[in-house]
């Protein structure tokens, strides 16, 4: 079977492409899926394993697992695993998220197996600097889930946003920003402590002792400053649709500098509006997690958080 795209597919997929990237960097995942729906469209039935539509599909369930939609993004990456060679790339990435999704599910035993399966094939990749590159991808993002998987449930504690408010001011008068992270690392349940030093130790064993060498050890990595990065790595991934919105109040304020952005608690209360769609109830990682992003200007917070997917751009290498 020939499957080379015609000029005519090439030139309706492309748009199509670079609307669906910027749907997904914007976290627009219901236009996601439209646009991938329309790829879709374009290529026949007996081409449903072909690259350029699995990558699609991939960017579009990607975005669908960053907006928490858990059982319609795994049933995704199930689809794209049985569709594509095992020795590709795109059956690494759909691996991958896949073990974030049971991990959200709290099935750790499947998570172990996905990344074990992952990390035997990534010397698939070619390319010693994409597959370091995809390694550190992995290794953060196993660490941020294993964290926020934990978190979700412990919602047994009063979120008063003033008074969380009132405690983040307090963190920024008068504790740097190496302490402000401790304070959220010692704020993170031991249970995620726990889960994160089981999942990446198992993870790690995986890899070849020269790529062990390239990350931290596991020292490094439960120092409550590494595991106040972490949690704050993720929160701010599931965070950054709220704060970055441009129609939103809060974002409109922050922008234009507007002092009771500051004052009146609206960076507490959208942490507080986002840990409860996950059911975590930690005051204090909330007061921590304000304190922080209250330091960035709106455009900084928005560039530097915006979530990066275990998928490698193909024009980066």
């Amino acid at each position: 079977m020939n499957s080379k795209l015609t000029e005519y597919q090439l030139s309706k997929l492309k748009p199509l492409e670079l609307k669906l990237k910027r749907a997904v960097h914007s976290g627009d995942t219901d236009k996601a899926i439209e646009l991938a729906t329309q790829i879709q469209r374009l290529f026949p039935n007996e081409w449903r394993k072909h690259h350029r539509l699995l990558r699609a599909k991939l960017w579009a369930f990607e975005s669908c697992l960053d907006a928490n939609r858990i059982s319609y993004a795994q049933r995704g990456f199930i689809g794209i695993r049985k569709l594509s060679a095992s020795n590709t790339r795109l059956y690494l990435e759909a691996s991958s998220l896949l073990a974030v999704c049971h991990l959200r599910s709290k099935d750790t035993s499947t998570a172990k197996t996905l990344i074990k399966e992952v990390i035997e094939k990534i010397n698939n990749i070619s390319s010693e600097r994409t597959k370091h590159q995809f390694q550190k991808r992995l290794i953060e993002r196993i660490e941020e889930e294993c964290i926020l998987t934990e978190l979700i449930g412990t919602n047994d504690l009063a979120m008063n946003i003033e008074e969380i408010q009132a405690k983040a001011v307090l963190l920024i008068q008068r504790n740097s920003d190496t302490e402000i992270f401790q304070f959220i690392g010692n704020s993170i349940p031991t249970a995620s402590i726990d889960l994160l030093r089981d999942v990446r130790a198992y993870s790690l064993n995986q890899l070849p002792p020269p790529d062990r060498k390239l990350l931290p050890s596991p020292d490094k990595a439960e120092e409550p400053q590494k595991i106040g990065k972490t949690a704050f790595g993720i929160i701010k991934r599931i965070a950054w649709k709220t704060f970055c919105n441009p129609d939103s109040t809060i974002y409109k304020l922050w922008k234009n500098r507007v002092p009771k952005v500051f004052n009146e608690g609206y960076f507490s209360a959208a942490v507080v509006t986002t840990m409860g769609d996950f059911k975590i109830g930690i005051p204090l990682l909330a007061s921590g997690i304000s304190a922080l992003i209250m330091k960035y200007t709106a455009e900084e917070f928005c560039e530097l958080s915006k979530p990066k997917g275990l998928m490698i751009d193909r024009g980066k290498e």
